[in-house]
């Protein structure tokens, strides 16, 4: 009811009301900054852009994007992949130190000049048989040969990605979602690489399976220290699975190579171990002065050195499975 005293009160009143169409756009501005704020610290565009035809984003660090490369493979999101996995004439497998350790130029050269293909199947997260055996199973390979980064692969724990994949609810969208993603990544980093962060990310090659490392670690790189004690009853549980696992690979036992690549806190004594209750050769190199990137992981000078040395010790075997002529190839050479 208008007051008598004030005719146009009425009218006053409603023009101090904040016009509708305002106060929804300062809404939706708010909303697409916080979320724009989000995805840069928090999501895909915290990690730097290395997209090409023959690399997709398999990590990245941020907390609201993670893993890509278990669901990769799994859901088979990446057909490409499973394909090289699969008809690769040698395949890798173990963790991520597996994939650092042999993402080296010393080993695509050699499988050159053999004229032989190799996929590194290594994942994240110190993966292990929980997740590659029934992944394995799936992609039914056809590898003449296997090289085994003994470090934690024969263990029983289900890594976070690994049960997510497995087991999780909705995973294969909320993965489907993180690969539509990259996209907008490709394009925005890509165009402004300023934009986005430098969060430690990886990037992996499809026909072989090489990481490719971007970005800032976690820890700051560090030598190869000391050596861990013998556990003879780790040992001993790990071979029993060992022995499971490999009786489930369609290659002779003497084309399953055993290997360990180094890090901070070498384990070489107890994978040595491993493999004498195998009864079979573990062709770790002992080498001197290896660094790692991040106290984890070889950096890519450490990791030639390392892949040439393992190439020079596993070479005769690796040339005697593939059928190969038994010359020494250049990368093999000290």
């Amino acid at each position: 009811m208008t007051d008598p005293a004030d005719p146009q009160g009425s009218i006053r009143t409603r023009t101090r009301l904040p016009a509708p169409s305002w106060y929804v756009a300062v809404l939706i501005l708010a909303f697409f900054a916080a979320f724009a704020l989000h995805m840069r610290f928090n999501g895909i565009l915290a990690c730097p852009a290395a997209y090409d035809e023959a690399h997709y984003l398999g990590h990245c660090q941020a907390t609201a994007y993670g893993d890509y490369d278990h669901g990769a493979f799994w859901f088979g999101s990446e057909p490409e992949i499973r394909d090289a996995a699969r008809s690769a004439d040698v395949l890798f497998l173990g963790n991520s130190r597996l994939q650092f350790g042999f993402s080296a130029p010393a080993l695509g050269e050699w499988f050159r000049h053999a004229g032989s293909s190799y996929y590194l199947l290594g994942f994240s997260h110190t993966e292990n048989i929980t997740f590659v055996a029934p992944l394995l199973r799936e992609l039914q390979p056809r590898a003449r040969v296997y090289v085994i980064n003994t470090d934690d692969f024969f263990t029983d724990w289900t890594t976070g990605p690994a049960a997510d994949v497995m087991n999780g609810a909705d995973t294969r969208g909320r993965y489907r979602t993180k690969r539509t993603w990259q996209n907008a990544h490709r394009a925005l980093c890509t165009s402004i690489p300023s934009l986005c962060g430098n969060m430690m990310a990886f990037y992996r090659h499809r026909e072989t399976g090489e990481w490719l490392f971007l970005g800032e670690p976690e820890e700051p790189p560090s030598g190869i220290e000391g050596e861990e004690p013998l556990e003879p009853e780790r040992v001993e549980d790990m071979r029993a699975r060992a022995e499971t696992f490999l009786a489930g690979l369609d290659a002779p036992r003497e084309c399953v190579l055993l290997t360990y690549v180094p890090s901070r806190h070498p384990e070489r004594g107890n994978m040595q171990a491993l493999a004498d209750a195998l009864h079979m050769p573990l062709y770790s190199p002992q080498l001197a002065g290896l660094t790692t990137v991040d106290s984890s992981h070889l950096d890519r000078a450490s990791a030639n050195r390392f892949v040439a040395a393992f190439l020079q010790e596993a070479e005769p075997q690796l040339r005697a499975c593939l059928a190969l002529e038994p010359n020494i190839t250049p990368a093999a050479r000290p």
